[in-house]
């Protein structure tokens, strides 16, 4: 009986050990990647005159992934706005900021709506900003 029963705790100790090894490895996750979250999608600049000086918005993003994110490019749709932005990594749950400049006197008058592309390495691809304002 003696020696069933310390065969029977040798496999239990074995399995146990076997668990022990194995849920690590199990349990663990492959990077999801890099990810971008904007503190708005929606820039109102309100109404502007084109003698107006220029306009300065700072738009804050975080990397809501789980490995470092890189801005790479802002393309923006006409020659009234530019946008600023360093190439440095963005580590997980740290934040960034565009900086945005719209010209008033290089804008039509009316209303307005300028779309600026935001290219990372976020999985989630190329974002859309919409610059909004009334031109006088």
């Amino acid at each position: 009986m003696t020696l069933n029963c310390s065969r029977s705790m040798h496999r239990v100790c074995v399995v146990l050990l076997a668990l022990l090894v194995a849920v690590p490895f199990a349990m663990a996750q492959e990077p999801r990647g890099a990810d971008i979250e904007f503190q708005t999608k929606v820039v109102e600049l309100g109404t502007l005159s084109r003698d107006d000086d220029k306009q300065m918005v700072r738009l804050a993003f975080t990397n809501t992934g789980d490995v470092p994110l890189v801005v790479t490019e802002v393309r923006t749709s006409c020659s009234c706005t530019t946008v600023q932005h360093d190439r440095r990594k963005v580590l997980p749950g740290e934040r960034g900021v565009l900086t945005i400049t719209f010209d008033p006197s290089k804008a039509p008058e009316g209303s307005l709506y300028r779309v600026l592309q935001v290219f990372s390495t976020a999985r989630s691809g190329v974002q859309h900003i919409t610059l909004k304002a009334e031109i006088e």
